[in-house]
Order: structure tokens, then sequence, then C-alpha cells
């Protein structure tokens, strides 16, 4: 599987289990042309804990299949898409 870095800012919306457990519900951005684009998230799997929570997601979309990582940045709680997974 390729994929392409990215570094896009998001506001995610998630849940979090009695035992701490992040999942990412939905996440949305701004393009450059100010339209907001909403993703809706339908599958997860958390892949990684260096210091930032990095999560591969997968939204299932009209026709098409989308693949991508999100980092959630400890210090800050800043969200963002690294990766577009193709």
């Amino acid at each position: 599987m390729m994929d392409q870095r990215v570094d896009i800012s998001c506001q995610v919306c998630s849940v979090t289990s009695t035992k701490g457990e992040i999942r990412p519900l939905w996440c949305r951005y701004q393009t450059e042309q100010g339209e907001l684009i909403k993703i809706n998230i339908d599958e997860v799997k958390q892949t990684g804990n260096t210091g930032n929570l990095f999560f591969e997601c997968t939204s299932y979309g009209e026709e098409r299949k989308s693949m991508f990582v999100l980092m959630m940045d400890n210090r800050t709680f800043k969200w963002k898409i690294i990766r577009i997974l193709l």
C-alpha cells in the first residue's frame, strides 16, 4: 500500500472508554477554499503510541473507500491527518 504524507489540521469527535481508550468517530477540516469537509470514520485501529497517538482510519463514502492516519499530539491535544493511504 502506498501513502501520501500530508499535514492537515482537523477537528475530531471521539469517545473514550472507561479504560481510557480513544475512538475517533469523525473528523473535519477546512480546505484552502474555505469549504468544511467532514469524514465519518467507519473503522479505526490504533497503530502506535510513541508520545503521540496514531489511528489508521477507514471511511466508506459515496462509492469509495478512504483510508488515512490521524495523529493526536499528547502535549497539545491537537489532531492532524498525517497520511492518506492509497
